[in-house]
């Protein structure tokens, strides 16, 4: 992966920049020590742009800026140490980091070694205020799915809803399903409805499989909805689920489930329109 790295950076960043990085890794890899490494950390700022995305046919790093791909490349080289070295270095870091060198820390998770000992971290983490610092950890990650308890995964995915981040994007939104999250993103969705509010079509997306009266009831609501997404949301959960509890909506769903059936909407499609809009709104 750090070759991967660096070749993006060389496609993007100064010259020196890329050779005073990899220096860097060559004498952390040969010879590490955390102070010197703590340095590097921190100088990425003064040799690296911020403003400058990287371009790479890599779709983990897709969209990533040169700060956060030069950082997580220093990383991998602190990932190879031992087991408390690693966590020293990595706890010390974290505990003094600005808003840019924490995303470097949660988007490198998912190749750290002992990521046993770095969930609570993660979890802490998420407790954010900052965006981009909650999508580090959340989206694109397959850190969460892999290692989180029910109640951490229901939490990350609840504040998803609540402050509008794309669920499509979230490694395992499907294998993670559960009954108590079906049952809290239910409970949202009225507690939304009542206000005069709306939930994210996606949100549905977690509750197949654990289709009960009321949840049925939401889905016919969502059916029957002038909103298209809420239909298309609907029509997918539908296709989806085996319980037959829902099958009194195909008739009022058919021109979506035939959508459906020829590839032209799926969760992909739908989570893709909702984070466009989301962008399309943030920019008037």
């Amino acid at each position: 992966m750090r070759d991967t790295l660096l070749a993006a950076l060389s496609a993007s960043a100064s010259a020196d920049a890329v050779s005073w990085l990899r220096g860097q890794i060559s004498e952390l890899s040969e010879n590490f020590e955390k102070h010197p490494f703590y340095y590097a950390f921190s100088g990425v700022s003064r040799r690296f742009d911020k403003a400058a995305t990287i371009q790479s046919e890599n779709e983990t790093i897709v969209g990533w800026d040169e700060f956060r791909t030069a950082r997580v490349a220093l990383l991998l080289v602190l990932a190879e140490k031992d087991k408390d070295t690693f966590l020293e270095s990595f706890s010390a870091v974290l505990n003094t980091a600005d808003i840019r060198e924490q995303i470097a820390l949660f988007s490198a998770l998912r190749w750290m070694r002992h990521q046993e000992d770095l969930v609570e971290s993660a979890v802490d983490g998420l407790r954010s205020n900052i965006v981009d610092i909650y999508d580090s950890i959340a989206l694109d990650n397959p850190f969460p799915q892999e290692h989180f308890t029910d109640e951490a995964w229901n939490q990350m995915v609840l504040k998803a809803i609540f402050i509008s981040r794309p669920l499509h994007r979230i490694h395992g939104i499907e294998a993670r399903r559960n009954q108590a999250l079906a049952e809290a993103i239910s409970d949202l969705a009225h507690e939304r409805w009542a206000a005069g509010r709306l939930i994210t079509p996606e949100a549905w997306r977690s509750c197949i499989g654990f289709i009960d009266e009321r949840i049925a009831g939401d889905i016919a609501k969502m059916a029957e909805s002038e909103n298209p997404d809420d239909r298309a949301a609907a029509a997918l959960v539908v296709a989806e689920e085996e319980s037959g509890k829902l099958e009194s909506r195909k008739t009022t769903l058919a021109d979506e489930l035939s959508k459906i059936e020829i590839g032209d909407l799926s969760w992909k499609s739908l989570g893709q329109e909702m984070e466009d809009k989301i962008i399309r709104k943030s920019l008037t």
